[in-house]
């Protein structure tokens, strides 16, 4: 995922609650590695800990839940 891909999901006026149970699975891991690698530099996006904390949050509720298919996720 490329920088302006980032910030455009770190800017995205309806926040981390509201957009990462929207995502695919596939776009999940996608942007939960591009905040790891973000927040792995001298100066991480702001914004990026507490998506990166709700992305992983949202992919463990994914693996125990059996309605993961219920969000347009397989």
């Amino acid at each position: 995922m490329n920088h302006s891909k980032l910030l455009h999901y770190l800017t995205d006026p309806r926040g981390p609650e509201e957009v990462l149970p929207t995502l695919a699975n596939g776009d999940l891991v996608e942007l939960l590695d591009a905040l790891y690698q973000n927040l792995d530099t001298p100066e991480p996006e702001f914004g990026a800990q507490v998506w990166y904390e709700m992305g992983v949050e949202e992919s463990c509720r994914r693996a125990i839940s059996p309605d993961g298919a219920a969000h347009g996720v397989a």
